[in-house]
């Protein structure tokens, strides 16, 4: 199982301990999912990270590490995309829609720490409730 692990930390101008303190909360994030991901999937799992840390702002999805997992999304080189929360996505419903679109459309799961994969069947929902509007 190939699994993309997502995670985006917002952060303008911090000091270099508040830094370090979104480093190692984003890390221990990461592996969260990773336990997640190996409680749901077993062991035959490989993991990928995929980070932005900066100033990118959480209503907007252009990050070069969102970016880079939907091209290995939309390339078939994942089977699962895993976040901590929705919101490390982006806080705009719009884009977290768009996103999830493009992950069920190339047949790739997406799971959340706190919801595993009951996250996708709501998703499922929303999706479609979505794209009657849009």
């Amino acid at each position: 199982m190939r699994i993309g692990i997502y995670n985006h930390q917002h952060m303008v101008g911090s000091c270099p301990i508040c830094r370090q303190t979104y480093v190692q909360g984003m890390i221990a994030d990461a592996q969260k999912c990773q336990s997640k991901a190996l409680s749901i999937y077993g062991q035959d799992c490989e993991f990928f990270n995929y980070t932005d840390l900066g100033d990118y702002p959480p209503e907007d999805i252009d990050r070069p590490g969102i970016h880079h997992l939907l091209e290995d999304v939309t390339a078939g080189k994942l089977d699962v995309v895993i976040c901590y929360t929705l919101n490390k996505i982006s806080t705009d419903i719009d884009l977290i829609m768009k996103v999830y679109q493009t992950i069920r459309e190339n047949n790739v799961e997406l799971i959340t720490f706190a919801d595993g994969k009951h996250a996708m069947e709501v998703m499922d929902r929303a999706l479609e409730n979505w794209k009657k509007t849009h």
